[in-house]
């Protein structure tokens, strides 16, 4: 039953390496023997102090080693062990097991050494006889060094010991001058003890006690074996030693009348004062204490008994198991009810009528086999001891304090132990950790051995002792035995060996090195395979100067001399710990958490043992780990870059999990990519570590002359999945799983690491952020690459590539030759414009535009309207020389347009009229008709009225010389236009509406709007060579003819044209309105006053314009007109030349509202000429009367003449 419950336990054992401690080899093959024949020598005890290595042996023999220290080189980190002597001590008996107990005190520079239950001094380090005057004592053990003191403090008296005998226990203190004895205490027998200032732990053969060595008390606490029935009731009880009854049993009762010497209490009150605080010493709180062994009545002095013990029994002696089965069974933590537990329930009448069950049969009896006491001190207030049954079935370990109360909960071992250690101080988890504490688990390391198929097997089983079995974390585990030879065969997992083991506590910290944490933690260049294919990721050193070369060289070993210190005091760990096993001895080293956690990813990497495996890492067992270390925080600088590198070790193998499963073609779950995103952006691995891992983004990956350094752990870890994963023959289709499951999640990542350029924390290499931006950009071109063309839409990939563009890149020339290769040639602008020197900002960007405008390939056609953007550009920039170039090629292009870009009055560049046209016509000479109208038209510039004009003749007159067809045009409108019945729009706005929609009928339009216009710039232009050149096309531009005969001052004709030429009624009206000064504006336009001729004028031409509306043809139009012509205008005509003009035979009707108006107008101009008179005279009048009432004012004035 026993061995099926260890091999349970032992098949619930995590794998290798992450145990909560593993064995490094501190000396092997030791020759035991001096002959090297006697097999049978075993080791017994091992201790080692300042490079100093004592082996006890079962030879009666103590081999001193001196421990070397390692070289730095040496990977394995042993100490090399030379022997120094063999010393074989004094003893009195031969019966013995050897040497027994090696104690070593380094406070007085003497140890103690027990061998054949014979006690002998000796000097450190060299193990010199001391005290010659001093005979070998016989004993049966040694040690009660007090715990609460501290290592290495100067001690002026010595250092008190505890010398077990026959019948009694004597306090010696050992100092230069010799051993010399204190106090005896009579507990004969004692095999172990414990002390903490002046209270002790000890056993004997049978039972526990606690001891108060100053005040010669005691408690009973309880027998070792359950089954011992000689042990009797021991607990419960305090007694004064000297004065016991001698029916008690001869190791309990002898009393002693020892005084208490003056130096053992300076010894106390300089020790630690905890045990002040648990009611161990009598009333009074800080009164001191007497040399009197006898204390006052009523006062507690030394132990007084403890509630708990007082509660449960009596005094009496009693045997009887019956009356203790809580002792004697189970051994709870406190079988007892106390005052503050309430009752169990009163049983039920149905339970109490019922007849009883007849009792078991009894069980056989085992036989009792003494059991091995184990005592050690976890805490400076707490004892450990085992109890048990027999040496094959399960033990339990109890708590006592200083008062004999059980405390915590009982911890279970798998079998009674053979050797028992503690290591750490534990962790509270009640309290909080004071200034400068460090939170420390306590473990219990017990040494077991159990009948296995093949003989006796042995194994140390590890559990917490800071935690109740209940506990999340209080699981047990074996200590990994494989590095031990000759492991058992039963038990694949190396947890057992064949061989018995010995475990001890050392006196004092012992310093070594784990050569596996800078192995992992230290930096590594990490070995990329080169790519050629695409240019050099590598930068080449430029530098050939011999000073150059050796000053890199210089500061490339500073750099790893710094790196190596630093390795090595990051494997730098402290033991008190050693196992020893056959002929070798081992460090029990407290797994450090980087190595433990390491073990369990490195179980993760792959699911085949074996050092060939290929990696298939386990998503389960890797997120298992991240979510156990969330939040931890570490406690020292190793624990800190060890979670740092975990985190990043556990983020890689998710990630390259991803990348394997994406070649099988399957689309992972969304929370495992967020899973494995989260898990990147937490390790902060240097990311071109992650792009080394992908095909197509591996080609961006910059590392620089120094190249990649990385933790060595991870540079062995994907220099594997490289060197087992062809890159090239992964799937690399963006619409597939590797789209989907790897470039989205590596986008984002990318991303966060971009963000975080420039902080504080994050490192400044300036080939990280190359590659990064080179891959994210790379990425960003793969997935819009399917993107519909035209501009981005807010939060679409193509928006992310423009945002990214737009701001700061750092690998400049492979951003080019990316955007190149995916001819994306308006993203190229863009970045042109945001990342290149603004020297040369504008002209890449124009020469890129200017590409996609001549017709090149850009794949995302974004480029709308690109003609209107590079004209707005041209406005922004400063270059004249750019300007001037890509002005004129626009003009080329687009003349009305480009022209904008000369005549932009909030342009940066602007340029003089006179350079602008002579630029256009050596360049664009196209354009240079647009920009004169602008001048003209626009800028009201009147010097080059003559230039456009002729510029719109020369269209006009090659179209009409050229093109019958357009001169036939011209003569169709006359006739269209003339057959219209009034009302009809002007001739101006008939040919404007009907457009024809060619170069010269615009250009015919602005020559008549040019021509006809009375503004201030049309004024200058030569007349008589305009006409010149019209007169071979009078009949074809007969409107051009009428402006320039009213500009001669040819009215007349000019009425004519209109009249019968055009039939251009209105405009006719408003040319004798206006003088004749201009025919062609706008219907709303604003008429200057000065451009209104005067009303003589307007008179006459009326009159001009009456003449010709008599020689109208038709005479129903001819006598509209007049009539609507002397009815509206009729102010203008005198009515005795109207009337001489009008013929005979025309009705009055046709006129007579004109004769109507012309009356009503003479009686109105006679009536105002009466008013006006009578006003005069009335002015006159007034005027009069106010003269001769100033003159009255005044008075007369004499004047005397001589």
């Amino acid at each position: 039953m026993e061995t099926s419950l260890m091999s349970e336990q032992l098949s619930q054992r995590a794998p290798k390496q992450n145990g909560s401690y593993i064995l490094r080899k501190l000396v092997s093959d030791i020759p035991l023997s001096a002959d090297e024949q006697s097999a049978d020598v075993k080791i017994t005890c091992v201790e080692v102090w300042n490079s100093n290595l004592y082996i006890g042996t079962s030879a009666a023999e103590i081999l001193h080693f001196v421990l070397i220290p390692p070289e730095p080189s040496d990977l394995s980190g042993q100490p090399t062990a030379i022997i120094a002597s063999r010393l074989q001590p004094a003893y009195t008996q031969s019966t013995g097991a050897g040497v027994q107990q090696i104690l070593l005190l380094p406070e007085v520079n003497k140890a103690c050494i027990l061998c054949n239950n014979t006690l002998t001094f000796y000097s450190l380090p060299e193990l010199s006889p001391a005290f010659p005057a001093t005979k070998p004592l016989p004993c049966t053990w040694v040690g009660g060094v007090d715990l609460n003191s501290e290592y290495g403090e100067a001690s002026e008296d010595g250092v008190v010991v505890m010398i077990c005998q026959r019948n009694r226990i004597r306090l010696v203190r050992v100092g230069e001058e010799g051993p010399r004895s204190i106090r005896s205490i009579e507990y004969g027998g004692c095999l172990s003890a414990l002390r903490r200032d002046n209270f002790a732990c000890a056993a004997d053969g049978r039972s526990y006690a606690l001891l108060d060595v100053e005040h010669q008390q005691k408690i009973g606490l309880f027998p070792i074996s359950s089954l011992d029935e000689e042990a009797g009731y021991t607990g419960g009880v305090s007694e004064d030693i000297h004065s016991a009854l001698s029916s008690h049993a001869p190791s309990r009762s002898v009393s002693s009348a020892s005084t208490h010497p003056k130096h053992l209490v300076r010894e106390e009150q300089r020790g630690h004062g905890r045990s002040t605080s648990l009611g161990i010493f009598s009333g009074g709180g800080g009164q001191a204490r007497t040399e009197s062994p006898r204390p006052p009545t009523g006062q507690r002095y030394g132990f007084d008994v403890p509630e708990s013990f007082q509660r449960m029994h009596s005094p009496a002696t009693g045997r009887s198991p019956e009356r203790h089965p809580e002792r004697t069974s189970s051994l709870p933590r406190a079988a007892t009810p106390t005052p503050e537990k309430p009752l169990p329930p009163a049983p039920s009448e149905t339970s109490t009528s019922q007849q009883p069950a007849p009792p078991p049969p009894a069980p056989e009896k085992k036989a009792f086999i003494p059991l091995k006491p184990h005592i050690v001190s976890p805490t400076p207030s707490e004892f450990l001891l085992t109890i048990g049954t027999t040496p094959s079935e399960p033990g339990v370990g109890m708590f006592v304090n200083l008062d004999g109360d059980v405390v915590r909960g009982t911890i279970e071992f798998c079998s009674y132990p053979d050797a028992l250690v503690v290591d750490g101080s534990g962790i509270d988890m009640s309290g909080s950790l004071g200034p400068g504490q460090n939170a420390e688990e306590g473990y219990v390391l017990a040494v077991m051995q159990n009948d296995g198929k093949e003989g006796i097997e042995h194994g140390v089983e590890i559990q917490r002792w800071d935690m109740d079995p209940g506990e999340g974390h209080a699981s047990k585990e074996w200590l990994d035995l494989t590095p031990l030879p000759l492991s058992s065969a039963s038990n694949d997992s190396g947890q057992l060996t064949a061989m018995p083991l010995g475990i001890r506590t050392i006196v004092a910290p012992s310093e070594f090195s784990l050569p596996e944490i800078s192995g992992k933690l230290s930096s590594k260049r990490l070995s990329l395979p080169t790519n050629s294919s695409e240019p050099p990721s590598i930068a080449q050193d430029t530098s050939t100067t011999p000073t150059d070369k050796q000053k890199r060289a210089q500061a490339k070993q500073a750099s790893e001399k710094v790196d190596l210190d630093f390795a090595e005091r990051l494997s730098k760990l402290q033991t008190r710990i050693v196992l020893w096993a056959d002929n070798q001895i081992w460090w029990v080293v407290r797994n450090p958490l980087v190595i433990r956690l390491d073990a369990v990813l490195e179980q993760a990497k792959s699911n085949v043992d074996g050092e060939v495996a290929r990696i298939q890492p386990s998503r389960e067992i890797v997120e298992r780990l991240l979510n156990d270390i969330r939040g931890q925080e570490p406690r020292s600088e190793a624990e800190y870059l060890g979670l740092i590198y975990i985190r990043q070790k556990a983020s890689v193998l998710l990630f390259m999990e991803l990348i394997l499963r994406s070649t099988t073609n399957i689309i992972i779950f969304e929370n495992e990519k967020r899973s494995t995103e989260d898990a990147l952006i937490k390790g902060e691995i240097d990311p071109r570590v992650i792009l080394s891992l992908l095909p197509i983004l591996e080609k961006e990956v910059i590392q620089g002359s120094e190249g990649i350094w990385i933790s060595g752990g991870l540079t062995t870890l994907v220099e594997q999945f490289l060197q087992e994963n062809d890159l090239a023959a992964m799937p690399a289709t963006v619409n597939g799983p590797f789209g989907d499951n790897l470039l989205l999640l590596v986008k984002r990542y990318l991303s966060f690491w971009k963000r975080r350029k420039g902080m504080a924390s994050v490192t400044n290499d300036p080939h990280v952020f190359q590659s990064v931006d080179a891959a994210l950009l790379h990425i960003l071109l793969l997935l819009d690459r399917d993107s519909p063309k035209g501009p981005a839409t807010a939060g679409s990939i193509r928006a992310e590539l423009n945002d990214m563009v737009d701001k700061e890149v750092d690998c400049f020339d492979r951003a080019i030759a990316l955007l190149e290769h995916f001819k994306r040639l308006y993203v190229l602008s863009r970045f042109y414009q945001s990342n290149s020197k603004a020297s040369a900002k504008a002209s890449k960007v124009l020469a890129t535009w200017r590409r996609i405008l001549e017709g090149e390939a850009d794949e995302g056609g974004e480029f709308i309207d690109g003609e209107l953007e590079l004209r707005k550009y041209l406005s922004r920039i400063r270059d004249q020389s750019l300007v001037e170039e890509y002005g004129t090629w626009l003009a080329n292009r687009n003349p009305k347009l480009g022209v904008q870009v000369f005549a932009d009055d909030h342009s940066r560049v602007r340029f003089e009229p006179t350079r602008a046209v002579a630029l256009l016509k050596e360049k664009s000479p196209g354009a240079v008709k647009d920009y004169l109208e602008h001048l003209v038209f626009g800028k009201k510039h009147t010097r080059y009225v003559n230039d456009l004009i002729a510029y719109y003749l020369d269209i006009v007159i090659t179209e009409l010389e050229s093109s019958p067809d357009s001169r036939g045009i011209l003569l169709q409108t006359y006739e269209t236009y003339r057959a219209l019945h009034p009302p009809k729009p002007t001739y101006r706005q008939f040919i404007t509406e009907n457009d024809v929609g060619s170069e010269w009928w615009n250009s015919r339009l602005r020559l008549l709007q040019l021509l006809g216009s009375n503004l201030g710039a049309t004024t200058s232009y030569d007349v008589p060579s305009v006409l010149s050149r019209l007169e071979p096309y009078e009949n074809e531009l007969v409107p051009e003819m009428i402006i320039l005969n009213g500009r001669q001052g040819r009215h007349e004709e000019a009425i004519r044209l209109l009249t019968h030429g055009l039939g251009d009624f209105d405009t006719a009206i408003s040319y004798c309105l206006l003088g004749g000064s201009s025919i062609f504006r706008p219907a709303s336009g604003f008429v200057p006053q000065e451009s209104v001729s005067t009303r003589d004028e307007q008179a006459k031409l009326f009159g001009y314009l009456l003449h010709e509306f008599l020689r109208i043809e038709d005479l129903s139009d001819r006598i509209e007109r007049t009539g609507e012509l002397l009815e509206r205008f009729g102010g203008w005509f005198d009515v005795a030349t109207v009337l001489g003009m009008i013929p005979d035979t025309w009705s009055i009707e046709i006129f007579s509202g004109f004769l109507i108006n012309a009356l009503r107008r003479l009686v109105r101009e006679r009536s105002e000429t009466a008013i006006n008179k009578a006003l005069i005279s009335a002015q006159n009048l007034k005027t009069s009367v106010e003269m001769i009432d100033k003159a009255e004012e005044v008075g007369p004035t004499v004047e005397r003449v001589n």
